[in-house]
Formats: structure tokens, sequence, C-alpha cells
């Protein structure tokens, strides 16, 4: 048995913590059948795509117990707040029950921090109640610059800080536990997300006994289908976080 911050891991478990993703800018209508069909056949918590296969997934994920997920402002984060704001009034419209909002990772370069606060509590009132999860690409950012991103999270009132678009490499255990230590008494919590070369079972189930809520992973089917033999491997693991 695989035992991680109190809570029993196994493949029905964990894949209530995973989010599917599927957000190149080349993914064809034939690559998001096969995504949603992945989500659906291990009950994952949600099915995460551009706003350009929303409606589909919304139809496809109906009555089912997968939530449609979409990205907003993707992958650069650079549009303006009011393209921001109506790019998440559209994905609520559409039916999204989960929305990613990519923050402005040049203000916070600029120590613009209470524009990035500005920016999460306008996209927060925008989402009406959908949960926000705010993507804050920590591989671009130096440690004072992660810190000052989720404390705008927490300030903004969004639900979950995001570590990375999926694009660029994966938080490391120093970061995560930053991230940790930064918002552990907000009640933001983290979704941790990374390339798809970032991420393996052990790497996954590591990041949730780091202090992850949610992991967002293209190889989510892959580490599912891995989880049984590495219960096998390494059994009676216990892993509990003060």
């Amino acid at each position: 048995m695989i035992k991680i911050r109190g809570k029993k891991i196994d493949a029905q478990s964990f894949a209530k913590m995973l989010d599917i993703s599927l957000v190149h800018p080349d993914t064809t209508l034939d690559s998001i059948k096969e995504l949603v069909a992945v989500c659906l056949e291990h009950n994952v918590h949600a099915c995460c795509v551009n706003p350009n296969y929303l409606d589909y997934i919304v139809s496809e994920l109906k009555g089912t117990d997968v939530l449609p997920n979409v990205v907003t402002d993707y992958p650069f984060g650079t549009g303006t707040l009011t393209s921001k704001v109506a790019a998440v009034e559209d994905a609520v419209r559409r039916g999204a029950v989960l929305i990613d909002p990519v923050i402005e990772f040049g203000a916070l370069k600029n120590g613009e921090y209470d524009k990035v606060t500005k920016e999460v509590r306008e996209l927060v009132k925008a989402a009406q109640g959908r949960e926000t999860r705010f993507i804050v690409e920590v591989s671009r950012l130096t440690s004072d610059e992660i810190v000052a991103a989720c404390n705008s999270v927490a300030e903004g009132g969004g639900d979950y800080v995001k570590s990375s678009t999926g694009r660029e490499g994966g938080p490391d255990m120093a970061v995560i536990k930053l991230m940790n230590d930064t918002l552990k008494d907000s009640g933001v919590r983290i979704k941790l997300a990374g390339t798809g070369r970032f991420w393996t079972t052990a790497v996954a189930l590591g990041c949730v006994a780091a202090g992850a809520d949610i992991v967002g992973t293209r190889a989510g089917d892959q580490i599912i289908r891995e989880l049984p033999l590495f219960e096998e491997i390494f059994s009676n693991i216990e892993i509990t976080r003060d």
C-alpha cells in the first residue's frame, strides 16, 4: 500500500488527482478524441484543452465525473486585462468548469505585483465561481518572484497556483517546497505541471508528497497504468507531512 499525506493512493484515487492535458498548438480533433477516451477510461479529475476544443470536450464529458478544463491566454499571458477577462467569460459561457489562466510574467519581472493581484482578482470575478488555477511558469521566475506570484494569487482570490504551462521544465523539490511554504496558510492549493518528459510515476507521487493537490500532465495514461507496478515494488510506503 502507498499512503501519502494520510491518503491511500491507488489507481482510482490517484486518477482523481490528475488533469490530463493536450494543449499543443497543432493538436488535431483525432488526438482530442483520444485524450477524452483516456480521461474517461481512467475517470481522471479533468480533461484540459485549449479554447478551440472546449465545446467538444464539454459535450463528450457531459454526465461523467471528468471535468472540462481550459487554459486561457495560453501560453504567454501577454494579453490585455480586457482580453483576458473576455476569454474567461467566454470559457464560462461555453461550459468550462475549471479555468487555468496564464498570468502576466512580465509584470512579475517588473515588480508590478499589484498589477498581477488585480489581474487575478478580475479573472476570478469573470470565472463566476468556477475553479481558477493561475499559471505562473516558475522556471521563468526567481524565488522572490515565485513568492510574489503565490501571494498575488492568494490576495486575488484564486483557488490554485499552477507551476507551469507544460511547455517549460517542471519544478524541482526546492521550488515545490517554496510554493507550499508560501501558500500553506492561505487556503490556496497547488497544481503542478511540467513538460511531458518531466513526468514519471515516481515524480508524480513525489510531487504529491511535496504538497501538490493536482498534477497536470500529458502522461496521465502512463502514470496510472504504472501505478500498480510502482505499488508492488515500493510496498508499505507511507509518507506523512506535518
